[in-house]
């Protein structure tokens, strides 16, 4: 299963900002910094490091994938219903289906916390109107102007019977209410809780307050991102307590002054810092009572080791926790055409119109005959992920190598080894002769069918990735200008079959496309096709996958190999000693031979010529058989065995 990109760049930023976190954490306690003002700046920085971390560093842009023969995971509504019981497995959401949870659920938090907090605004709002001024005659008044007058911020203080803390919000007119019992304290304390306010004023700290609360929105669901909010938060309060103690001269006092609220609480919920948040509290203590600071030479050295600390912590996150590009051929994003178009030889040329209508969605595994019961079947293993789909009861075909025998899926085995569950396949005609009893095959189940869809043959090694939002999205070759031309397309696919695949957008039903291999093309947005004549070699032309009928499919039977030797070995191939199988996209004609060959998986080094040379030339098939009985011409996949011992 395979994540969409941004979920795991999410993830990926998280995990980056988090090493950041501790590694600042660790630092700052090791080396000891208690001066505010630094750490103020210090986790201001960390913040805007955090947030620009995915537009400085380096994004590691996945590589386009080949698109194999072997299918990949499908999910289809099967065929054929089985009268037999079934157990039911509840199975674990695909990765893409958590991922779209987790964003409902991200956005559904930040819409949320922004509500609460243009809810906050109205309620400080509504608290600025049901406040009361303090009368010029209160005794309190004179306190406040001293104050006012010492420090120099300009705010109208305000007493609220719904907030048992001093807040201070406004940008043009800010306030500073405060609770009714601060009419009762001592005129020292007073004059401290205003003098702490006011400079709050002067540093205009409720439109960082607010930025802060923004940021605690958006990314509601990263702790580390409120750690450090958290932090900011703390050191601010830390600089102003300092403030108020060099402006006061009176330590004792201020520190009575925040005693006198720890008990207290606010009942309003308000975007607005409060007098003394009780997580603050010892920290804001402890440093005001320290009597000794650090050392201006001590202070610039300690934060020299942080930044050099941070920038390897953040090397170390970047590489290991990489953000990732989507591939360019995702991404839409057009490579540079050569000045002159290719040329493509018509010879190797395989084409496919797209049609609409009902796809049969097959799997495809290898296996070994075995005997059971005295009978022989075809134990085939296949993927656990293809496997799903599999149920007994449905239609089967086993190549044999010695012709074709069709047959149903029997039992599917409940356990899976090294990815690999295995299935039975009952033979529903004898076997051929010179089958040995444990004989290498291959078989292909037909599990579902989709209806009503677009679909097109697979092309071979088409350049395929996905996109951010987990479309699977390839890159192939239209024909256009009567078959004169093929232009480069991005185009979508659904659900994949052994031989088809579904087109969900980029391609219309009666389009042609190629399905030969065009990587070597894959850097130009149109080729030329160079038809060859007829009249020297038919074959040699452009030849549609859907003109012949598929062997084993709409009545047509398969073709069996009357004389197939073992191919020649090229020099290049035996010297590098290359082994394997190439499959072969062919046409066995009524007369038993192989026409209008094309190769759908290769091995290079001059292999793939030498198996269309002896599937053309020397191999001989005994005729496949229509609907009425006589000899059909039909597509059929070959596979041609290339090994030295």
């Amino acid at each position: 299963m395979n994540s969409p990109l941004w979920f795991v760049d999410v993830l990926f930023w998280s995990l980056q900002v988090a090493v950041l976190a501790v590694a600042a954490a660790l630092l700052v306690k090791i080396l000891r910094i208690h001066e505010p003002r630094a750490l103020l700046v210090c986790w201001r920085m960390l913040i805007g490091a955090s947030l620009l971390l995915p537009f400085v560093e380096p994004w590691k842009r996945q590589e386009a994938f080949a698109f194999a023969p072997a299918g990949p995971d499908i999910s289809i509504v099967p065929t054929t219903a089985v009268a037999s019981p079934t157990v039911s497995h509840w199975q674990i959401p695909s990765l893409v289906t958590i991922a779209e949870i987790l964003a409902a659920v991200m956005a559904a938090g930040i819409a949320v916390r922004f509500v609460m907090l243009a809810l906050g605004l109205m309620k400080m709002r509504q608290l600025r109107r049901k406040s009361a001024t303090i009368a010029r005659d209160a005794e309190c008044a004179g306190v406040i102007e001293e104050t006012r007058a010492l420090v120099g911020g300009g705010a109208e203080f305000r007493v609220s019977g719904e907030v048992e803390s001093p807040v201070t919000f406004g940008f043009a007119k800010p306030v500073v209410l405060l609770p009714e019992r601060f009419l009762q304290l001592d005129e020292r304390f007073q004059a401290a809780i205003a003098c702490h306010e006011l400079l709050h004023v002067r540093r205009l700290d409720w439109a960082h307050h607010l930025g802060e609360e923004v940021l605690r929105a958006i990314f509601w669901f990263h702790p580390a991102i409120l750690w450090f909010v958290a932090r900011v938060r703390l050191a601010r309060e830390q600089v102003v307590d300092l403030e108020v103690v060099k402006l006061t001269a009176a330590r004792k006092t201020y520190v009575e002054a925040l005693l006198e609220f720890t008990s207290g609480r606010r009942v309003a919920a308000i975007p607005a810092p409060p007098f003394l948040a009780e997580q603050q509290f010892v920290e804001r203590v402890a440093l005001m009572l320290k009597e000794a600071g650090m050392s201006r030479r001590r202070l610039i050295a300690s934060l020299s080791a942080i930044a050099c600390g941070l920038v390897a912590a953040t090397v170390l996150a970047v590489t290991v926790f990489p953000l990732k590009a989507a591939p360019r051929a995702a991404a839409g994003v057009q490579e540079t055409q050569a000045a002159s178009e290719p040329v493509l030889n018509a010879s190797k040329v395989w084409t496919d119109k797209v049609k609409q209508g009902t796809m049969d969605v097959d799997v495809r595994g290898l296996g070994t005959m075995t005997p059971l019961n005295g009978q022989p079947v075809a134990k085939m293993e296949l993927r656990e992920s293809e496997s799903g789909d599999v149920r007994a009861g449905q239609s089967a075909e086993v190549d044999t190598h010695k012709g074709i025998v069709k047959g149903h899926v029997l039992q599917i085995s409940p356990q899976v080894i090294e990815g690999n569950r295995s299935v039975l396949v009952a033979l529903d005609s004898a076997v051929p002769s010179g089958v040995d009893a444990h004989a290498s095959v291959e078989g292909t189940i037909q599990v579902g069918e989709l209806k009503d869809v677009v679909y097109v043959g697979r092309p071979y090694r088409t350049n395929m990735s996905v996109t951010p939002e987990g479309r699977v999205v390839g890159v192939i070759y239209k024909i256009v200008d009567n078959g004169k031309e093929a232009e480069r397309l991005h185009v979508v696919f659904g659900r994949v079959s052994v031989s088809t695949i579904q087109v969900l957008s980029g391609l219309k039903p009666g389009d042609a496309i190629i399905l030969s291999d065009m990587s070597t093309y894959r850097k130009f947005d149109r080729v030329e096709i160079k038809q060859a004549s007829a009249a020297s070699d038919p074959s040699l032309s452009l030849v549609s996958a859907s003109d012949t009928p598929l062997a084993g499919k709409g009545g047509y039977g398969s073709p069996t190999c009357r004389y197939c030797p073992d191919p020649q070995y090229s020099d290049d191939a035996y010297r590098q000693k290359i082994q394997g199988k190439i499959v072969l996209d062919t046409v066995v004609g009524t007369d038993g031979r192989a026409h209008d060959t094309r190769v759908v998986q290769g091995l290079g080094h001059g292999l793939d010529e030498q198996a269309i040379h002896s599937l053309r030339d020397v191999w001989r098939f005994k005729p496949a058989k229509g609907p009425d009985g006589k000899p059909a011409a039909v597509r059929t996949l070959i596979d041609v065995d290339f090994h030295l011992y």
